[in-house]
């Protein structure tokens, strides 16, 4: 059936081109013939995807949980490590034998940071751009549920 629906669009997407089915269409017909094979493109096309509204809202809740665990986690880590400056030494002890990423990571935020800076420093602000990069991750989350919500506004019930 699939198949059978991409041939027909395909083949009214060589009609739109030739002049005489647009005269015996008109622009109107035109128009609307163009809105269903932009449904199609968008709904049968191998690539295309359609999620559940409430699919992308229950993955946001996770998100958020655990978004939470690892927020608390990185609490309880500092206070059972001794604080900031005991991990600092640590990281700066270890750096050598870190992986490459990491240490690139590190090397960005040193870099910004000043150069009389405490060595506690880093490891908050390695932790800050960490929370940064989930609080992005988020955001095109939530910008996702928003562009499915205004596109299928009668099925999304749920309030969060």
């Amino acid at each position: 059936m699939v198949d059978e629906v991409i041939e027909a669009r395909d083949y009214v997407a060589q009609l739109i081109s030739k002049g005489w089915f647009r005269h015996a269409v008109g622009e109107r017909g035109i128009k609307y013939i163009v809105t269903l094979l932009r449904f199609i493109d968008l709904n049968y096309r191998e690539c295309s995807v359609n999620l559940d509204i409430d699919f992308l809202v229950n993955l946001l809740d996770d998100y958020y949980n655990t978004e939470s665990r690892i927020r608390y986690f990185i609490r309880e880590l500092m206070r059972i490590q001794g604080g900031y400056d005991t991990i600092a030494r640590q990281l700066i002890s270890a750096y050598p034998v870190l992986p490459p990423d990491i240490r690139e990571f590190l090397d960005n935020i040193a870099k910004s940071l000043p150069s009389d800076a405490a060595p506690s420093a880093l490891v908050e602000q390695a932790i800050n751009e960490l929370m940064r990069e989930l609080e992005g991750f988020r955001e095109k989350l939530v910008s996702v549920i928003n562009i499915a919500k205004s596109k299928c506004p009668k099925a999304y019930s749920q309030t969060s």
